[in-house]
Formats: structure tokens, C-alpha cells, sequence
């Protein structure tokens, strides 16, 4: 049937918008929620989503995919992840708060391990060893930017000295032995933090990473993909029992209880990153990763997402890690974006970039927090100036990285 593909793109629109009304985020009062608005909305958004359904169908069709857009996807999601570190409008604006902590920024590190799954299996493809070289790649470089943020845990330590000595105070042991017992406990916390949390907020990923890739290499030498991927998202529930902790069964709340008073969290390989790196590896597998109306599905569960998030900002949630909207948006958003046209050539290093803003931001972060500490009363300001830091730092770290081939940093 002609235009049967149009007629449904402008159905699917049609509906979002009036749910947008219905949600009262288009209002009468301002306009937005009165026929003419929303006819233009529907209008102009449905011409955009054909354009772009038609374009990615177009490359699909002539088998074009375009990896480069994957690397800027990666970068925009490094910048993303500095935002949402920063909080920056946490004391500004409940509304913006939200948008950025719970909605925009929880795809970013989904994404990041399901792009990673995806890679490797391309390169298995030419490398059948190549899940064994790429951790062991990682591996170092993981433990060189662990040994590098130990400074900067060490300066957090002193600047909150107070709080720590009455931790201490607290503590009735004498000091005789308190001190061997301390450093008794430290090598036992460092070990644990580099095989679980990584030794700053932000160096979990590795780990999880890791452990992901090593699961996921010796299951696949025995057993389908097909059953891990069931396995890891019945683990990635479990996970998202954090963030729906507030709605839980009163049974089920006190059982998993008992796991996060040991654990703290299920932000790890087990809970997160395996289910996402199996499915990017999934995916990768498949000569094509395709879906009809990729570019849509990918509108409604950006929908879904912010639906979601909403719903669980007024509930008690130990924490934002895991949103189940995550799993489908991941999937179209990466299935829209390897087959967008691109015409523009970036002369960017999108991809080692990304890799370095992770790496390095929070320690910039902690840097200008300390040399300006009025700066956060100033969010965009404040966010201007971290990107900048982040990126030449970065920048720098790139040219040494060239100059000197055998630096592991």
C-alpha cells in the first residue's frame, strides 16, 4: 500500500503528542496544548521522522553503515556523563535536575557496553582471541588510572579530615591497635574497590567491563548467546530492584535488603554491564542489526523513558542506575544511528576522546571544585569550564599517548 510507511510514522507522532498533552507537559496555559500548536508539532515532527526513517532504510537497504556516527554517539555520551557528575542544577531546578540525572543521562553508560559488545564481535570475526587481548589491554590501563586517582581520594580524605576523625573518635578501640588494624584493612579495601567499585565513583566501568567480557568469553565456548542473554536480564531485575526499591513488595523489599546492606549496590558486571555487553555482542554477531520503524520505536521508548522516570521520582529508590526503558531505547538508538546518513566529515578524534573525558573529568571536577568553590552557584558556567579543562587535558593526553607508543594511560 502507498505511503502506508508515512501513514504510520504520523499515527505513531500523532499519539506522543497527545500523550504529551495528556501528561499536561503541553498546557493550555502556555499555549502548547491548544489545536493549532499541537497540529504544528505533529506537522513538523512527523516530516522529520520520515526524513530520517527513510534515510536510515535507504542505507539499510544498500547495506551502508556509518561507525563513524557510533564514535560521535560515544562522545556526545562522555559529555553527558560529565553533566550528569556535575549536578550541576540540583540546587537550581527540580525540573532540569531531573531531565539530565534520571532521564537524558541514565542511556549513556548502557550504551557504552553495549557498543563495546557490539566491536567485539565484529573483531572476533578477524581475531578469534580477541576478547583475551582486549582485556588485557584493559586491564593495565584500568590499574594505571586507579593508581592515578589515589592522589586525588587522598585530598578528598584530608578535606573532609574532620568528618573522618570523628568517624574515628566514635570508634572505641585504642589506637595502639587501630593502627595495624588499618593497615591491615587497607590492602583487603583496595582490592575489593579495584574488583568491584574501582577505586573513584566513576572507574567502576572497568571492572564490570572486564568480568563482563571474561563471563560472556567462556560461556559462548559451551552455550548459545541466546540463553545468557535471558540469564543476565533476569540479574538486570534483580539490578533495578534499586531503583524501584520504593515499590517493591514489602517481602521481596526486605529480601533484597540483605544483598545491598553486604553489597551497597548492583551497579557491577553481574547486575548491569553483562546483560548490556551480551546483547551489544548479540547484535554484533548478526551479519545486519536491523528493525522496521527503528527510528520510531526509538522516539516511543524515549517516551517510555521519561514516563519512568517521572513515576519514580517521588518513590524511594536507592538509586537511578538501571531504568528498564534503557533496554529498548539502547537498541533503536544504536540500530538508527549506524545507518544515519552522514555527510559530514569530522577531522575529530571522537573516539579517543570519549575514552579520555571518562577518565579524566572527575578529577578535573575535584580540581576546580577546590580552586572555585562558588563555581557551582554558576551550573552552565560551570559546565563550560569543566568541558573545556576535560577536553584539553584530553587532548594532551592523546599526543603523549602518540609520542610515546608504549605509554599505558
Amino acid at each position: 500500500m502507498k505511503y502506508k510507511k508515512e501513514k504510520v510514522i504520523v499515527f505513531i507522532i500523532m499519539l506522543l503528542v497527545l500523550f504529551l498533552r495528556w501528561m499536561n507537559i503541553l498546557q493550555i496555559q502556555n499555549n502548547l496544548g491548544k489545536p493549532l500548536p499541537m497540529f504544528l508539532l505533529i506537522t513538523i515532527c512527523s516530516c522529520i521522522s520520515i526524513f530520517l526513517q527513510n534515510d536510515i532504510d535507504k542505507n539499510h537497504n544498500n547495506h551502508v553503515v556509518n561507525y563513524e556516527n557510533i564514535d560521535i554517539l560515544k562522545y556526545i555520551c562522555a559529555i553527558l556523563i560529565i553533566i550528569l557528575h556535575l549536578r550541576p542544577f540540583q540546587s537550581f531546578s527540580d525540573q532540569l535536575d531531573l531531565a539530565f540525572n534520571n532521564i537524558i543521562t541514565r542511556i549513556c553508560v548502557p550504551m557504552f557496553f553495549l557498543i563495546t559488545g557490539y566491536f567485539v564481535a565484529k573483531k572476533e570475526k578477524d581475531n578469534p582471541n580477541y576478547i583475551k587481548d582486549y582485556v588485557k589491554r584493559t586491564i593495565p590501563l584500568y590499574l594505571v588510572w586507579s593508581a592515578i586517582y589515589i592522589p586525588v581520594i587522598i585530598g578528598y580524605g584530608l578535606l573532609n579530615f574532620s568528618i573522618l576523625n570523628n568517624y574515628i573518635s566514635d570508634i572505641s578501640i585504642p589506637i595502639i591497635f587501630l593502627i595495624p588494624i588499618t593497615i591491615f584493612i587497607i590492602p583487603i579495601v583496595l582490592v575489593i574497590a579495584l574488583l568491584y567499585t574501582g577505586v573513584y565513583y566513576h572507574l567502576w566501568y572497568f571492572p564490570a567491563l572486564i568480568f563482563s567480557l571474561l563471563v560472556l568469553s567462556k560461556w559462548k565456548e559451551k552455550f548459545k548467546i541466546k540463553h545468557l542473554i535471558i540469564i543476565s536480564f533476569i540479574l538486570l531485575l534483580f539490578g533495578a530492584t534499586e531503583t524501584y526499591y520504593g515499590i517493591l513488595p514489602l517481602n521481596l523489599k526486605k529480601l533484597v535488603s540483605y544483598y545491598y546492606q553486604i553489597f551497597f549496590t548492583t551497579r557491577n558486571f553481574l547486575f548491569f554491564g553483562l546483560f548490556y555487553v551480551v546483547l551489544g555482542y548479540f547484535m554484533g554477531t548478526k551479519k545486519e542489526v536491523y528493525s522496521k520503524y527503528c527510528f520510531e520505536k526509538m522516539v516511543i521508548c524515549i517516551f517510555f523513558l521519561i514516563f519512568e522516570a517521572i513515576f519514580l521520582h517521588d518513590t524511594k529508590r536507592l538509586n537511578s542506575n538501571i531504568l528498564l526503558s534503557c533496554i529498548p531505547l539502547t537498541y533503536y538508538l544504536f540500530i538508527s544511528t549506524l545507518y544515519l546518513t552522514n555527510k559530514i566529515k569530522f577531522h575529530f578524534e571522537f573516539r579517543s576522546l570519549s575514552k579520555y573525558y571518562y577518565f579524566i573529568h572527575p578529577m578535573v571536577i575535584f580540581i576546580i571544585s577546590l580552586l572555585f568553590k562558588n563555581l557551582t552557584y554558576y551550573p552552565y558556567q560551570n559546565i563550560l569550564i569543566i568541558l573545556i579543562i576535560t577536553h584539553i587535558t584530553s587532548v594532551i593526553v592523546i599526543i603523549l599517548k602518540k609520542r610515546y607508543k608504549n605509554l599505558i594511560i
